[in-house]
């Protein structure tokens, strides 16, 4: 017997993750915001969100994460955990019962 999840389709509606515009929309959104309109109209002509408009005209920049040694992050820990002992040892925070 299927489950009754396979029934409902998500095709169509606001939860479907697949792509809305194809790359020849993508261009012709690039052509026309040059040509003057609005991020508002030309959203409202494709029938996406303003912010799809905004991330196909100037897409992020998505800058590689910084890499930290293991030494940093014990270092962190180290700082953090002195932190929190300090303010028990000072009574601003207490070990919560369970």
């Amino acid at each position: 017997m299927p489950l009754k999840i396979e029934s409902i389709k998500v095709a169509g509606t606001k939860y479907d993750g697949r792509a809305k515009l194809s790359e020849d929309q993508r261009q012709a959104i690039r052509i026309l915001a040059r040509e003057g309109y609005s991020q508002r109209k030309l959203a409202s002509m494709f029938n996406v969100s303003k912010r799809l408009i905004q991330s196909i005209i100037t897409p992020p920049i998505r800058t590689p994460a910084k890499k930290r040694t293991k030494e940093y992050w014990a270092e962190i820990k180290k700082r953090y955990r002195d932190r929190k002992n300090n303010l028990y040892k000072s009574g601003k925070i207490q070990f919560k019962k369970k």
